[in-house]
């Protein structure tokens, strides 16, 4: 039933295409004068065909003010932007000597994180000390990075950020490093002032009796030495070999006159057979003061200097201190 339906629907709707197509229209041309009149006849198709075109040229010759106005205001949208890139790329390019400025705060960082280890190395020689670890250098090392030519010139302001946030630390690190070392150089100097270097006597330089057993001068028997003599003229000025304290000024047995420094860290210095002392007990004194003045007192065959270095109570050569 439904297929007889179609059937008959088709078929009427194509009776009805057919003789539409054949109707057609008579174009008449009728001259203003005396004339023949000219009728052509013109298929319905044609007729269509003709009609549809116009409209869509009617159509598009409508829109296209409407179009020429979007395409003028993109255009000004556009010519804005580019000032505004413009811009920002003048800006961006000041970027360029900050960060040549981190690549040279990197060469820097690195000279002086070599300095330390060097610094490092000579302290522990001056202390005669071995480090439990190989000293290495740290080197600074700014993140590489590889920008496309989309990016290149904003990501410029990124790769600065993180320059600045690396550089930041590593300039931490090697401050704090720097600083732990000076202060540990400006212990040392300051214990230096307390520890014997220096001989006890300006210019003289001979020593003629050393530290160790020999054959005592006066008692004609081997006795333990505990310092080194120092011959010299009557009067030359003794000096102390270290900053300290005075602990003793005054007669002590065979020392005669005997002036004794306690400097701290467990070094005391005895300067022995003084003509005269030129301090007092509980004077502080300066590295390099006259504390005494050398002659022949006490069990002494001549004019010199007794001079004693001892560690913790216990008397030790004194030439290593002596330079």
């Amino acid at each position: 039933m439904r297929e007889a339906i179609t059937g008959n629907l088709l078929t009427k709707t194509k009776k009805v295409f057919a003789k539409t197509v054949k109707r057609g229209y008579a174009l008449m041309v009728i001259p203003n004068s005396q004339g023949t009149i000219r009728c052509f006849s013109i298929p319905y198709l044609v007729f269509l065909s003709v009609f549809v075109l116009f409209g869509i040229n009617t159509y598009f010759l409508c829109r296209y003010p409407f179009r020429i106005t979007e395409i003028m205001k993109l255009e000004s949208e556009i010519n804005s932007l580019q000032s505004i890139i413009s811009k920002q790329d003048k800006e961006l390019r000041r970027l360029d000597p900050y960060l040549r400025a981190t690549q040279e705060i990197e060469s820097d960082l690195n000279k002086a994180n070599k300095f330390l280890v060097k610094m490092e190395k000579q302290y522990l020689e001056v202390r005669n000390r071995k480090s439990t670890e190989e000293l290495s250098v740290r080197l600074v090392n700014l993140p590489q990075y590889k920008l496309s030519s989309t990016d290149r010139e904003y990501s410029k302001l990124a790769v600065l950020n993180d320059n600045l946030e690396y550089l930041a630390e590593e300039i931490s690190y090697t401050t704090s490093s720097l600083q732990d070392l000076l202060t540990r150089y400006k212990d040392y100097d300051r214990q230096l002032d307390f520890t014997p270097t220096i001989w006890p006597l300006a210019r003289e330089r001979s020593i003629s009796s050393g530290f160790g057993y020999r054959r005592h001068p006066i008692y004609k028997r081997l006795i333990k030495h505990q310092g080194v003599d120092i011959p010299c003229r009557q009067g030359t000025p003794v000096r102390a070999t270290a900053e300290g304290k005075v602990t003793i000024a005054g007669v002590r047995g065979g020392y005669g006159l005997l002036v004794e420094i306690d400097h701290g860290y467990g070094y005391r210095t005895r300067y022995g057979h003084n003509s005269r002392v030129a301090v007092r007990v509980g004077q502080w004194v300066k590295k390099g003061q006259t504390v005494a003045y050398a002659g022949n007192t006490g069990t002494s065959t001549g004019v010199h200097v007794h001079y004693e270095v001892r560690v913790n109570g216990v008397p030790v050569n004194p030439v290593p201190y002596m330079k």
